[in-house]
């Protein structure tokens, strides 16, 4: 009995050892943790010169284009262009059937001959009764009966005339012809249709070389792109959606007058410098216009930047310390910030942040010797 109760306390003394000393060595390891300095990943803080610029999505379109429609109702007889076709100013898109037309024509001049003819008569009429009016052979209306008669004869050969012209211009109008040098778009009818007089559209000529950009600038950015154009000219970098290597330069060019009701936005016009192949009207870009420079801008990387409750802030090294330091966003392009706050240049600010860093902790900038 005696033995057996000797075991026992020297089993829980051997436990009680080894309790003490794991807790003992727990504790020497949690010290020496919080007291080893955390490896971090840092930038210096930029202090440069940083573009103020507005983003906006657009589209391009061709800076000279005319829409093709006929000036006459007609039948297309003949289509001599195919879509894509280069042509020259002045060169035949299309026929339309030019018989009525022509039929007016010859019509109009049979009853031009005949209202010659007998305005010819009537004024023959009116001269041998001017003198048998002054000696009192006829009355006063008789003459006045022969004046009228001459009048209507004189009207009836202008509108016989009017008629004429009317009809040759038609006959002309029949032949549809390019008003300036381009590309011929999308065709929207074919040999057979009938087309009407200031109807839609037969194609699209678009002039070669020159492109614009439309797009619209929101009401909160106005201002700051008024102010820019009041200081002068405003440039602006195109880049192509679907490959943003295609890269081109313009100028804005038009900005509206007022703001769209239904987008409420001001729409607004960038002309391309030099449009590079891959560009084709139609297409979706990426607009961005260069209001100006921020002189000595802080600048920092967006991984740099921390979001709370309270606002914006950046942890910075300072004394081997990772102090966390309040700053304010002030604008923001392709992955860099500019930041108000108490930052210098050159300063290393955290763009990895540890889990167990905490403010105030002590850090070492990574591949420095510790």
């Amino acid at each position: 009995m005696k033995l057996r109760i000797l075991v026992v306390l020297v089993v829980l003394a051997l436990i009680a050892g080894v309790a003490y000393r794991i807790q003992n060595q727990a504790g020497g390891d949690r010290q020496a943790g919080g007291d080893r300095a955390l490896s971090v990943k840092t930038v210096p803080v930029a202090v440069r010169d940083f573009p103020r610029v507005i983003d906006l999505p657009g589209t391009l379109e061709a800076a000279h284009q005319v829409a093709i429609a006929a000036q006459a109702s007609g039948s297309v007889l003949q289509q001599h262009v195919q879509e894509g076709d280069s042509v020259r100013a002045g060169q035949l898109l299309f026929s339309l059937d030019a018989r009525p037309a022509q039929a007016r024509i010859a019509q109009s001049q049979a009853t031009l001959t005949g209202a010659r003819a007998e305005t010819a008569e009537a004024e023959k009429k009116r001269e041998r009764l001017s003198p048998l009016l002054q000696s009192g052979y006829i009355s006063r209306q008789e003459f006045d009966d022969a004046q009228l008669a001459l009048d209507a004869a004189r009207a009836r050969a202008g509108s016989a005339r009017a008629e004429l012209e009317s009809a040759r211009l038609d006959v002309a109008y029949a032949q549809i012809r390019a008003p300036i040098a381009g590309r011929v778009g999308r065709i929207v009818v074919r040999p057979g249709s009938l087309v009407q007089a200031g109807g839609e559209p037969l194609t699209t000529l678009l002039a070669p070389g020159t492109l614009d950009v439309r797009a619209s600038v929101a009401q909160q950015d106005w201002p700051e792109l008024a102010a820019a154009r009041a200081r002068g000219k405003v440039t602006a970098g195109i880049a192509l959606d679907a490959d943003a290597s295609v890269r081109a330069q313009g100028e804005l060019v038009f900005v509206d007058a007022q703001v769209d009701a239904a987008t409420g936005a001001v729409p607004v016009k960038v002309r391309l410098t030099m449009a590079p192949p891959a560009l084709l009207s139609g297409q979706g870009v990426r607009v961005r216009l260069l209001l100006g420079i921020e002189p000595n801008a802080k600048v920092v990387p967006e991984a740099a930047l921390q979001h709370a409750q309270e606002g914006s802030y950046v942890y910075v090294v300072r004394g081997g310390k990772a102090v966390v330091q309040p700053v304010k966003l002030i604008r923001s392009l392709d992955g860099e910030h500019v930041v108000e706050g108490e930052l210098a240049a050159g300063e290393p600010v955290l763009i990895e942040i540890p889990q167990r860093l905490k403010a105030g902790g002590a850090v070492r900038l990574e591949g420095a010797g510790g």
